[in-house]
């Protein structure tokens, strides 16, 4: 056993050499030992960029999962053949708008208020990468049709919070006003994490009308195709940006209420939509039923993508869809 030391009998320099060094430590360093590391002082973030588009209340069976593809033709016909699709990509947590946007921000399944009253619980991709970079506010955003999506530009988390948040662009009339919108952001602001929502797919699907929910989901699809068409040409965007289009939730399936509401875990509401776009992914493909992903693991790829930590996060990048080169996302073997 090592004896304590009689520190009476230390040389007074020693003495004072070891107050100095204590003097100079950060006191928090020594005790709060959950508190994430400092910020960085200076921006020195990846040139990757994200956008994810979620189409709000999109039922996987009008979608990709008609086979038809009748209406989600530009995802199918233009899209696919540029990236990968999950054709068994799952909200398995609480199939409500707020919920499933914070677990695609989080990583997390997030029982929160569905009506904007209540923030996330855990932090979101906005205040990871804030935290870990040093970028500007202006450099992540929300942009959405329901105001309500305004809470989730940050979470409650005592370590992250308001100011880490993201800016909020929200509440607009239209599908095409929320595109519209997303554009100027872009070209305005030039950000690396966006969070845009396509709402009204959701919205005419809560108004029991068959017909104008279908035909919302082909203006939403028209709208997902001209989106990545922008990327594709703004020179800031092309080549370093990645698009991942998915769902907060599907819509009851028939046996379970039928297309106008949503809420439980019938699998009408928690199969949903994925199709990620962008460099080093694979082109053409279609991951099959057998590969499960889950909205928790579009928060680790992000944070992958963007080389930073997401450490309260609870799903795992989804490799399988990358080619093995320069992203930086460890790619292994696909599990039998």
């Amino acid at each position: 056993m090592r004896r304590r030391k009689n520190t009476s009998v230390l040389p007074a320099i020693l003495v004072a050499m070891i107050l100095i060094a204590v003097a100079g430590c950060d006191q928090f360093s020594l005790y709060d030992v959950d508190k994430p590391a400092a910020p960085a002082t200076s921006l020195n973030y990846s040139d990757n960029k994200v956008v994810i588009l979620a189409i709000d209340g999109l039922r996987y069976s009008e979608g990709l999962g008609d086979s038809t593809h009748q209406y989600v033709s530009a995802m199918w016909n233009e899209l696919h053949p540029a990236g990968t699709i999950y054709s068994n990509f799952r909200n398995e947590g609480p199939t409500l708008t707020m919920p499933g946007h914070a677990a695609i921000l989080t990583g997390t399944w997030q029982s929160i208020a569905n009506d904007g009253s209540e923030r996330p619980g855990a932090p979101t991709l906005f205040e990871y990468y804030r935290f870990a970079t040093g970028a500007p506010q202006q450099d992540a955003w929300i942009v959405g049709g329901k105001s309500k999506l305004s809470a989730l530009s940050y979470s409650n988390d005592v370590s992250y919070g308001s100011s880490y948040g993201a800016s909020v662009d929200v509440g607009h009339a239209s599908d095409g006003e929320t595109r519209d919108q997303l554009i100027s952001v872009l070209q305005t602001h030039k950000p690396h994490l966006v969070l845009a929502s396509l709402s009204y797919v959701d919205l005419k699907g809560h108004s029991a009308v068959w017909n104008d929910y279908l035909n919302q989901i082909t203006i939403a699809d028209t709208l997902t195709a001209a989106i990545w068409q922008y990327l594709q040409s703004d020179p800031y965007y092309a080549g370093t940006t990645y698009l991942f289009i998915t769902s907060d939730h599907g819509r009851h399936d028939d046996a379970h209420g039928g297309f106008s509401n949503h809420g439980d875990t019938c699998e009408g509401c928690e199969h949903i939509t994925f199709v990620g776009l962008g460099p080093d992914i694979l082109q053409g493909t279609t991951l099959g039923a057998g590969i499960v992903r889950t909205q928790r693991d579009l928060c680790a790829t992000v944070g992958d993508i963007l080389g930073i930590a997401t450490p309260l996060s609870d799903g795992s990048a989804m490799s399988e869809m990358f080619q093995p080169v320069t992203t930086g996302i460890r790619n292994e073997p696909l599990s039998p």
